[in-house]
């Protein structure tokens, strides 16, 4: 039954609705008001579902900021899902009315209608009521105390693998010698070190072998403090006002030092310093096991012990954990069983060949698979074996088009990162990627394929971005699978380490690829018959100067050549015969000077990488390579004359090359400002750029604003972006405009990606011009240099600023405010994460005036320099805004009194992300905040340098308990307020 509020609800609803008598006549005009008031009820409806959704948000806020003390309750739990189903019940009625109003014309039975109108009137009544119950309801209560003694739970019991509770026998067996202080557990990834661990946990609990029991997880980022935070965190010592790591220890081995304890350290990559932690050899009653992969660590071990394989029942356990019961069933049993067999007790094995059977009944399947593991392979890879087994068969199922991408990461040098740009155009020009005829296509189908790739565990990232690698023993996986499926083919690999000899004529002839990355080469045969090779990669050899004269004479069918950071002077002339050459990587040749006339017969060529090389001339030949869609060149030398070639004055780019290159997609030019001879030609050469029709991806500098203008008028790819983003337009940009103080900025790795879309404006002009609202409304990330008029970046409009991700503004003599209140409209800079406000003379506010409460909520990164008239960093209510900042700069900054205006009402949650803040050369900052009640919750480190009349800190252990350091000098410390430097005296660091 519905509530009093409910029932009223559904009278207010209906009485304005039914306006006739009582009996027949009073129903027929209920019914007709059902039907009239049908849009103000819906209308009615959605008002009320909005309320009952703020009522969620609260209810969800609330148990986000608790969980950490607090449980939800069922009945919440209830009321949650009850939300959620009657957001369905709600959107299934949208839909009906939506589909009867195009019916309105009289089509609509009167039928559907009423009932359409009943519903709605209910259904707002039962919204109302769920939205009441809330009020009634406990949402959360207090969490259970937990066991002064915290268990590490795992999903098994301890019996369930007999085979891994012999090593924890084992370790409690050693853990009982008090002459056996620190013991390792090591074996292959995925063995059962952890869960080795878990058990032991658990047992040395049930027979209370020690007093205290600590668990810590490192991984890569484990460090000295995380152990010493897990065991104050369970010894119930207040860690608040401890910052030293010295301190923590000293109080780590007061409390232990009589105390029996195990410390159980899980996933340890590098050697841990126990002494820091508090753990001392003359702890007679403690001990430490340590869990690690390299057997290189067992040296410092008092003993260790070895994860072996997993038993046979062991293994069934966790084949029937992932497959099912279906191994019980007579059809299967003997299959399963031989098929474990193969796996030889390897987890990441059984794994592999479970994952691949799962949801699989279809008995033949099972036995092709059993067959394919049994097929001897090319040679015994020992322990691997079944590794290798496994990994074929994931390949075995890949599409036929991805298997050459994988088996092509073979080809470079162990843990060796690749930029997956540079990969995908190997890829394409190797065919592994037919299907797309133009680079974006090409690209973001590699993307796909090497995300799919990463999801299967056969690559992993790399420390840069947007570099992967495969690991070692994947690599040797994919080079066996490849030599035993091309039997007939031939390769050259390196190992990316010195080699004792260079390779031999011989050995280069028939092969089909050659991969000899940085083997410190510096010899290559005269003329290898290689009439098969299709890729030739010679990067990173510096020692490399020469290419013989008929080096490339057999090569007809190689399609990618790289030659990237070599030294070679020269091409020769033997190139020409590399009529199927698809990219040619010249870039950081730094010794090349010119490209020889043959390049003009390299027809197929797509893409060519210019580079940091020698060369300040392009040829005129390179207009014949019709076929090219990628070019990336660049000019850093001879600034103010003209280039000359053997006594000859020759044009930096030729007049119709760039116009000739029709198939061109991504251009890439990058010039220093300085260059004279650039400014000279930059006009033709736009004009030549902007009449490219299949133009994608741009990276240029215009010098001059009407050469700009022009460009964006006339570029026939620029104009197709009109029509929408996608498509035939621009995917990328990187674009300065103007040239005030202009930095080099051109000079990196653009591959023409769609993330890319970059714009520079350094412009005096007055009036903004359209052309650049045009561009900036498709930018990611935007500089404004040394503009002398613009008062605000409001005046180029919210709408044009509403993708911008990075903005940095610079030497713009006008600049007062960087949102204005009273010309932005709507949200301002929905999508910026990182602001650079430097040498702005008369800047007083970063937000003049109210702006819109969503501004700025994403601004992870504020720097402020040479600012000389800002007084107070966030006045009012702007500290409110910047939810996710983390990184505070202020810098030379001579006027600046305040960073939180004082006497503002600051609420609990501002400034709730912020971890680092660094105050230089501020003279007249005398206050970071004055209200006490302010909380950083997740401050961690303060750098303060020639603040002198900053005296007094509002941080505490209380109200920032994370605070590491306060950077700082001796003479500034010595002279904040007494009260201050006893409140954090330990957390200073003199610099």
């Amino acid at each position: 039954m519905l509530g009093t509020a409910a029932a009223q609800a559904i009278g207010n609803l209906v009485t304005p609705a039914v306006q006739a008598g009582d009996g027949i006549i009073g129903c027929l005009g209920r019914k007709y008001g059902y039907v009239r008031n049908l849009s103000e009820n819906i209308v009615i409806l959605e008002r009320e579902e909005r309320y009952l959704l703020s009522k969620e948000a609260d209810v969800t806020t609330l148990l986000d900021r608790k969980e950490q003390i607090m449980e939800r309750t069922r009945e919440c739990t209830t009321w949650l899902d009850e939300v959620q189903e009657m957001k369905g019940k709600i959107q299934e009625l949208r839909n009906r009315y939506q589909n009867t109003s195009r019916c309105f014309c009289g089509l609509c039975p009167f039928p559907s209608l009423l009932k359409l109108g009943k519903t709605t009137v209910t259904k707002t009544a039962e919204v109302i009521d769920l939205k009441s119950r809330v009020e009634k309801i406990t949402i959360m209560v207090e969490r259970a105390p937990t066991s002064p003694i915290p268990i590490r739970k795992h999903p098994e019991k301890i019996g369930n693998v007999p085979s891994l509770d012999e090593h924890v026998e084992m370790l409690i067996k050693l853990l009982k010698d008090d002459k056996l202080k620190r013991i390792g557990v090591w074996g292959l990834p995925g063995v059962g070190k952890t869960t080795v661990m878990e058990k032991l946990n658990n047992k040395v609990h049930e027979i209370q072998l020690f007093d205290d029991i600590f668990w810590v997880t490192l991984t890569k980022g484990g460090s000295v403090r995380k152990i010493q935070l897990a065991i104050l965190e369970q010894l119930k010592v207040e860690v608040k006002g401890i910052h030293d790591s010295d301190q923590m220890a000293d109080i780590i081995s007061e409390i232990l030092v009589n105390k029996k304890y195990l410390l159980l350290l899980d996933e340890v990559f590098s050697e841990i310093n126990l002494k820091e932690v508090g753990i001392h050899d003359d702890h007679e009653h403690g001990a430490v096991i340590f869990a690690y992969r390299d057997r290189d660590f067992c040296c410092l071990m008092d003993d260790h012990i070895k994860i072996e394989r997993l038993s046979n029942d062991d293994a069934k356990n966790l084949f029937r954990k992932i497959v099912g019961n279906i191994i019980d069933r007579p059809t299967y049993k003997k299959i399963a069983d031989r098929l474990l067999k193969e796996c030889g007790g390897m987890p990441q094995v059984i794994k592999l060949i479970a994952y691949s059977l799962r949801n699989e009944d279809d008995p033949a399947v099972w036995r092709h698979l059993l067959s394919d593991m049994q097929s001897p392979g090319m040679e015994p890879v020992q322990e691997l074996q079944e590794v290798y087994k496994a990994f074929k068969l994931i390949y075995d199922k890949l599409p036929a088009d991805k298997k050459p991408c994988l088996l092509y990461w073979a080809f470079f040098p162990p843990d060796y990162e690749v930029y997956q740009e540079y990969l995908i155009e190997c890829w394409k020009a190797e065919q592994f990627i037919v299907e797309a005829r133009k680079l974006g296509d090409a690209r973001d189908k590699g993307h796909a394929i090497i995300r799919e790739f990463e999801k299967k565990s056969l690559l992993e990232r790399g420390r840069r971005a947007g570099h992967f690698k495969m690991p070692l023993f994947l690599r040797r996986m994919a080079l066996k699978i490849m030599y035993q499926e091309e039997k007939d083919s031939k390769f050259l690999v390196g190992d990316g380490e010195e080699i004792e000899e260079q390779p031999l004529e011989e050995e280069w002839e028939g092969v089909q690829r050659v991969s000899l990355i940085s083997q410190k080469l510096y010899n290559l045969p005269c003329r290898p018959a290689c009439t098969k090779i299709s890729t030739l990669l010679l990067q990173k050899n510096p020692s490399l100067t020469k290419i013989p004269e008929s080096f490339f004479e057999y090569m007809c069918d190689l399609r990618v050549l790289d030659l990237y950071d070599t030294r070679i002077k020269s091409l020769t002339s033997s190139i020409s015969s590399l009529i199927n050459l698809r990219v040619l990587y010249l870039n950081n040749c730094s010794e090349l000077v010119e490209l020889p006339p043959a390049l003009e017969k390299l027809k197929s060529l797509e893409i060519l990488d210019l580079r940091c090389t020698g060369i300040l001339t392009l040829p005129e030949q390179l207009a014949q390579l019709t076929g090219l869609k990628c070019l990336r060149v660049s000019f850093k030398q001879n600034f103010g004359c003209p280039n000359h070639i053997n006594g000859q004055q020759e044009e930096m780019i030729p007049s119709n090359v760039i116009a000739s290159l029709s198939s061109l997609q991504e251009l890439s030019i990058d010039v220093n400002f300085k260059n004279q001879i650039w400014n000279q030609i930059v006009d033709r050469v736009a004009e030549e750029v902007a009449s490219l029709e299949a133009l994608t991806s741009l990276c240029f500098y215009f010098p001059r604003l009407s050469c700009f203008e022009t460009f964006i008028e006339n570029c026939i790819s620029w104009k197709r972006n009109s029509m929408g983003w996608e498509g035939n337009g621009f995917r990328s940009f990187r674009i300065l405009v103007g040239n005030h103080k202009a930095d080099n900025f051109l000079g990196f790795d653009f591959f023409g990606y769609t993330a890319e879309r970059h714009l520079r404006f350094s412009v005096v002009e007055e009036v903004i011009p359209f052309a650049l609202l045009k561009i900036l409304n498709k930018a990611l990330s935007f500089e404004l240099i040394g503009h002398h008029h613009a008062k605000n970046l409001s005046v180029f409009g919210t709408d044009y600023l509403k993708e911008v991700e990075a903005c940095t503004i610079e030497e713009c003599n006008e600049i007062e405010s960087i949102i204005d209140g009273g010309i932005a409209t709507g949200v301002s800079f929905e999508f910026l994460q990182k602001l650079y406000l430097i040498n702005l003379p008369k800047l007083v506010s970063i937000c003049k005036g109210s702006i819109d409460p969503t501004s700025l909520t994403k601004l992870t990164t504020l720097t402020l320099k040479s600012c000389p008239k800002l007084k107070c960093l966030f006045p009012g209510d702007m500290v409110q805004l910047l939810c996710q900042l983390q990184d505070l700069q202020v810098e030379d900054c001579s006027a600046i009194k305040e960073i939180i205006e004082d006497g503002i009402i600051v609420q609990s949650e501002a400034l709730p992300r912020l971890k680092n803040m660094e105050l230089c050369n501020l003279p007249r900052l005398f206050s970071v905040c004055e209200d006490a009640s302010f909380e950083w919750p997740s401050l961690e480190i303060m750098k303060i340098k020639t603040c002198p009349e900053l005296r007094d800190l509002p941080f505490s252990v209380e109200n920032a308990p994370k605070l590491k350091v306060i950077e700082c000098t001796i003479n500034w410390w010595s002279k904040l307020n007494d009260s201050v430097k006893d409140r954090l005296k330990d957390l200073h660091s003199f610099t």
